[in-house]
């Protein structure tokens, strides 16, 4: 190259719109983050539907035989009873707790991964309920009620990872969820907090009945019905806390 035409340079592209370098990156940044975010929301939607999927499945039409006249209607269908009423309770839990975890997710603005381990250890339980309410439809017997412990264990175990997941959120990295809504975190987190004492009593009123009734299991069974009474109360109790809602009607006074 010649001394008398020095070396061209490249100028600096300056930053669209006129912002300062920097903030176009930080910007983008932000979108990713957005973005990721709702990954891990539509991750979890997707865990919740498949696993309201799984219960369904297993649910089969007895075999009629081909000329069954009407007699012993009941007993043969006896098992599909047991079968739709363990989906029928657990499509309820499981529908309850993704509401909880949608009020819960929409205070959100960012992650980090210690939310990330949390949402998947209760997404675990709660992918859990296929297996767990088979058991109870199926294999429960006069001395072998471990698929009733084991489905209690179930509902317990996802009170307790939302209530863990719900604590974080509001109270251990604040930082993480909206700025304001400071009613709505409060009715989040208590109503969390009264769903989980509600499944503690629901387990311990299952080993009463197991204790007192020995020799009856379908009434240890069906004492886990308790439970989807101990969720209605546990959020009659917590509406009290739940936030106002704000009124548009224009007040009118009068002359």
């Amino acid at each position: 190259m010649s001394a008398n035409h020095p070396a061209e340079t490249t100028a600096p592209v300056p930053p669209p719109s006129g912002h300062p370098p920097g903030v176009h990156e930080h910007h983008r940044t932000a979108l990713e983050k957005e973005f990721e975010l709702e990954r891990v929301i539509l991750f979890s939607d997707a865990v919740f539907a498949i696993a309201i999927t799984l219960l369904v499945i297993d649910i089969k039409f007895p075999d009629i035989p081909e000329h069954f006249d009407g007699t012993g209607t009941l007993h043969l269908f006896r098992h599909t009873i047991f079968e739709f009423v363990a989906f029928a309770l657990s499509f309820f839990f499981i529908g309850r707790s993704w509401s909880m975890h949608l009020r819960l997710f929409r205070l959100l603005r960012r992650y980090d991964q210690r939310l990330i381990n949390l949402n998947l250890l209760f997404l675990f339980f709660i992918v859990m309920f296929p297996f767990t309410a088979s058991g109870m439809s199926g294999h429960v017997r006069d001395k072998f009620l471990l698929p009733v412990f084991l489905y209690v264990f179930n509902l317990t175990l996802v009170s307790l990872t939302h209530f863990l997941l719900c604590r974080y959120v509001i109270h251990g990295k604040s930082k993480l969820s909206i700025d304001g809504e400071e009613d709505q975190k409060k009715y989040t987190y208590i109503r969390s907090l009264y769903n989980l004492l509600a499944m503690a009593i629901m387990s311990s009123v299952v080993v009463l009945s197991f204790i007192v009734f020995s020799g009856r299991p379908e009434v240890t069974a069906y004492s886990c019905a308790f439970g989807g009474i101990f969720f209605i109360l546990a959020r009659k109790m917590a509406h009290k806390y739940g936030p106002k809602k704000p009124s548009n009607e224009p007040t009118i006074t009068s002359k």
